[in-house]
């Protein structure tokens, strides 16, 4: 017997819901609910990705287009081919960007409620101003314009046109490594800030330094301090170009400390964003995680504490297509949940139909609650995450947490009646 989460009729979007979400691949309102987040990939997710590609290749195009505009042409041999294209590219950004903003009141983390016309519309208004004003947004609207200029100015090569490089930041909402580096250099901006800071004041004191010691040796190439900065920022970030070196002893001591306390500072951002990735990375596993265990029928109703509990237990295993998670008559160690993947339950003799296990379904209970050999042979049928809570995790929460307990007892007690 395996416990997962029960299929339930389609979820009923509205139009603004569904933009919504093929625009950004998620849902607020229902994405804390697993279940509920699972229907709904189910029934738009292929939707959702088609809109994602359409335009993944539309900003790379647009892209190759300002860089290799004169060769693209002249490969192709069809330069009549630009505007019409151009048209083309306009039409799908301008659509994706007033359907972002139509649909940015969905971005509500809450269930909309009954309320009247007047809270609704301020409530509209405040979302999409938020996405009017945030960096994506105004990338959004500067690339639109960009193509714009492209299309009815007379000068190629003025700036303006060039302004479409800056929609590869709008890849950040489709390459999670992207959007992993925003969020990680926003979390440790104060940090960041305060060594850079720190870089910057020592490579004035140290340009200054060496501006003193080489002004009457090199008064050509040390004419002022400002020149003397050049020579701190390429020798204190080890670029070390080569136009600028001192020549008099008391210089060449100054750029030697300059090159050793540059690799130390630059040590330090590196570290920093080092240890930032690691902890968004299990902070980001261990919400899903969360999302996954909580909305079992094993772990529903449990209080927060249990179910935080039992995430910090939990092991993640990750398995190769075709591979054996455990065999028949094994002897129980441990509860299985498929956080990404599949399996497939085999037992003997087969049943009429087989029986496979997807995302959000748990296995290997069975064994573990009555304390009897395994029944079935687990085998994954592709690449998949599995998060295991073993034996005496199980049995050492379930004497922390009564709540926890009395819920095995019953489903234990339930399956030995039926």
């Amino acid at each position: 017997m395996n416990i997962s989460i029960s299929q339930s009729p389609p979820i009923r979007l509205n139009p603004r819901q569904i933009a919504h979400y093929v625009l950004n691949n998620n849902l607020p309102a229902y994405d804390s609910n697993f279940s509920l987040a699972v229907r709904i990939t189910n029934q738009y997710g292929k939707l959702s990705k088609l809109i994602a590609h359409i335009i993944i290749l539309a900003i790379l195009y647009m892209t190759i287009f300002r860089i290799l505009e004169n060769q693209l042409w002249e490969l192709t041999g069809l330069p009549n081919l630009a505007k019409t294209l151009l048209i083309l590219l306009l039409s799908i950004f301008t659509t994706e960007y007033l359907g972002r903003l139509w649909s940015a009141p969905e971005s509500c983390t809450n269930l909309s409620i009954e309320i009247d016309d007047i809270r609704e519309n301020e409530a509209d208004y405040y979302y999409r101003v938020n996405y009017l004003i945030s960096f994506l947004g105004i990338i959004d609207l500067l690339v639109i314009l960009s193509i714009l200029h492209n299309i009815v100015g007379s000068d190629l090569n003025s700036w303006p046109n060039y302004v479409v490089v800056l929609g590869l930041f709008k890849l950040s909402r489709y390459i999670p490594g992207i959007e992993i580096v925003g969020a990680v250099v926003k979390k440790e901006r104060q940090i960041l800030m305060a060594s850079l800071i720190s870089l910057g004041l020592l490579v004035v004191i140290l340009s200054t330094a060496l501006y003193l010691a080489e002004r009457n040796a090199q008064p050509e190439v040390f004419k002022n301090i400002s020149a003397a900065l050049w020579w701190g920022i390429v020798t204190m970030t080890t670029t070390g170009y080569g136009d600028i070196t001192p020549i008099t002893s008391t210089g060449r001591i100054v750029g030697g400390i300059a090159m050793l306390v540059g690799m130390a500072m630059l040590a330090i951002p590196a570290g920093i964003l080092a240890s930032g990735f690691a902890e968004e990375i299990r902070y980001r596993e261990q919400i899903n995680n969360w999302q996954i265990i909580s909305n079992l029928e094993l772990f529903k109703d449990l209080d927060s504490n249990c179910i935080a509990d039992i995430t910090r237990h939990l092991r993640s295993i990750v398995l190769p297509k075709n591979t054996v998670v455990f065999k028949k008559n094994s002897a129980p160690d441990a509860i299985y949940f498929i956080a990404d993947g599949a399996v497939e339950v085999q037992i003997h003799p087969r049943p009429p139909s087989t029986i496979t296990l997807q995302k959000g379904d748990v296995f290997g209970e069975t064994g573990l609650l009555e304390n009897r050999k395994r029944n079935a042979t687990i085998k994954t049928i592709r690449a998949t995450r599995l998060m295991a809570l073993d034996l005496q995790d199980f049995h050492r929460l379930a004497n922390d947490h009564a709540s926890l307990k009395k819920k095995v007892e019953f489903i234990n007690l339930s399956r030995k009646t039926t």
